[in-house]
């Protein structure tokens, strides 16, 4: 069987090297060189806005000297969090999980900074480090920091991808395969059935599993659904556990989310699911935040959304924006607000069938594909990186959607929903969310809707923020749009 493409390199044969000592030194000499340059920074800033004429840039030069503590500090700090240790390293690991460390890291670093300079400062009666210097160096680091570790990362799994092996009963293959290749730096080699009912299919038998693993030099075994007895897996897995990585995807996925909790009962593993529970000052502070935010981005995008109109306008006849009737908070209709990516002519109707049934990827039961020679030029690229979505701003501000929530749907589609898939009319529906960085249309609609019941019945305000921190690079990667 060949390699699935879920990210990685299909043509390299190395193994991969997140967890080398190699790339550990790579990423303490990178957090020394971003801390540094955070720090240069930050006196250029406050040079700018200071009236007081020790921070001036003529100053540039003896204030950085005082600090070069800053960066070292840094490196102290994410040693201490533990952020250079090879076995916390996973491909599975986003950025934003990390930022907890790095929040402590680089505060870490800044008091160092000032502590090293008082000292010297006594013992030599030099100038100590500026205390305005140093908080700006901070709030630098805490933006720059981030972003150039998630890019090493990006640029090391691309050379030297995961190479993994699926262990499922074959019903969720392809929904693993569709969230490994938004995380990308995968390559899975295939996948063994979890069941001895469906011989011949997937790379072998589990029996095959330490050959296979062998065979092909795999990192990573992931474990979804399987029929056989326990015993008998564990046995097996742990023959190879000392030479790959093992992942298991609970058997109620669709009820544990990022907000479920690890814990025990004197030795017993459990994982807890996030309550049910949004009180009103949740939504208080939802809504306070969905306004803040839509207002300053439709401030900043403002030049954005002219230039998009202007090419909708310009290269296509009808009206710069598609409306349609889709249902809200408590089942209330509202008219949803879209740049028009298809010719007058070609733009749905409201009364589409109802895509609910069934585990055909959505791009297939609403007719994605039939779609593509009535898409206008611009229109591709909107819908491709999803910037189509951004007159929902004002549907925003207007209370009639959020900036985080459900999937809008349109009325066909509401037709029948009950019980605990109800639970999504709970809330607005919004412009991004949880459907949407989780592979779009190319999951089903079922997936669709255990998706929004997830979101609603594990709501934080902490996940709608990891949400928008992973809805860019959804949208860059362009990964169920059509």
């Amino acid at each position: 069987m060949e390699p699935l493409n879920v990210g990685g390199d299909l043509t390299s044969s190395k193994r991969h090297r997140l967890s080398s000592n190699a790339v550990t030194l790579q990423l303490v000499i990178l957090d020394l060189v971003v801390a540094s340059f955070s720090a240069a920074v930050g006196l250029v800033v406050v040079a700018c806005l200071s009236t007081v004429p020790v921070n001036g840039l003529e100053y540039f030069w003896p204030n950085l000297v005082h600090e070069v503590w800053f960066p070292v500090g840094v490196v102290l700090g994410l040693a201490l969090a533990g952020n250079y240790r090879r076995a916390r390293r996973s491909g599975a690991q986003s950025t934003f999980t990390l930022m907890s460390n790095f929040f402590f890291a680089i505060g870490v670093g800044g008091l160092v900074s000032i502590a090293i300079s008082t000292v010297v400062h006594r013992a030599l009666g030099q100038r100590q480090a500026n205390a305005n210097h140093v908080l700006s160096a901070i709030i630098l680091a805490t933006f720059f920091i981030p972003i150039a570790r998630s890019m090493h990362r990006h640029f090391t799994l691309r050379r030297h991808p995961i190479r993994a092996i699926i262990i499922d009963s074959g019903e969720n293959v392809s929904r693993y395969l569709t969230h490994l290749g938004l995380q990308g730096g995968f390559q899975v080699i295939g996948w063994v059935p979890g069941t001895s009912l469906r011989p011949g299919e997937g790379l072998g038998q589990l029996d095959d599993l330490e050959g296979l693993c062998a065979e092909h030099q795999v990192d990573l075994v992931m474990v979804g659904d399987y029929d056989y007895p326990t015993p008998v897996l564990i046995d097996v897995l742990r023959r190879i556990q000392n030479r790959v990585q093992l992942t298991f995807v609970p058997r109620v996925f669709e009820l544990v989310s990022w907000r479920s909790s690890f814990s025990e009962v004197s030795g017993l593993p459990l994982i807890e699911a996030a309550p049910l529970q949004m009180t009103r000052f949740d939504r208080l502070v939802k809504r306070l935040f969905d306004i803040t935010l839509a207002s300053v981005a439709l401030l900043l995008l403002s030049p954005l959304l002219i230039v998009m109109a202007a090419a909708v306008k310009l290269t296509s006849k009808g009206p710069v924006l598609y409306r349609q009737s889709r249902i809200g908070r408590n089942g209330r209709p509202f008219t949803i607000l879209k740049f028009r990516t298809m010719h007058e002519d070609g733009t749905r109707p409201e009364s589409q069938a109802r895509a609910t049934e069934g585990k055909a990827p959505l791009y297939e039961s609403r007719g994605k594909l039939r779609e593509g020679e009535r898409i206008t030029g611009p229109g591709r690229f909107l819908r491709h990186s999803g910037l189509d979505e951004l007159p929902q701003l004002f549907n925003v501000i207007s209370g009639a959607m959020s900036v985080v929530g459900p999937r809008p749907f349109v009325s066909a589609e509401s037709t029948g929903t009950i019980g605990w898939q109800s639970r999504r009319y709970d809330v607005r529906p919004g412009m991004t969310g949880l459907w949407q960085v989780s592979g779009r249309n190319n999951l089903s609609a079922g997936d669709l809707e255990e998706l929004d019941y997830l979101y609603v019945a594990s709501w934080s305000m902490w996940w709608d923020v990891k949400i928008l921190w992973d809805t860019p690079r959804t949208m860059l990667k362009g990964i169920g749009a059509y």
